[in-house]
């Protein structure tokens, strides 16, 4: 698979999809730059890969091929 390849994206109509849902209105320019340069520091991004691979029991399947 490709290092660079992108798995999950936000895009501008999910924040006006949620704004709408959130606030039962659209958001102005201004206030959709807002949320656009503030988002990404809300997604950690690395917990949910961790998490992951935790609830996939990779770490254990890793142990049980080394043991056969």
């Amino acid at each position: 698979m490709r290092r660079n390849k992108i798995i999950y994206s936000l895009c501008v109509g999910d924040i006006h999809d949620v704004a709408e849902d959130e606030l039962n209105r659209k958001l102005t320019e201004d206030e959709l730059k807002r949320v656009v340069d503030r988002v990404g520091d809300y997604i950690s991004w690395y917990d949910a890969i961790e998490l992951t691979l935790s609830e996939l029991n990779l770490e254990q399947a890793e142990e049980e091929d080394k043991q056969t």
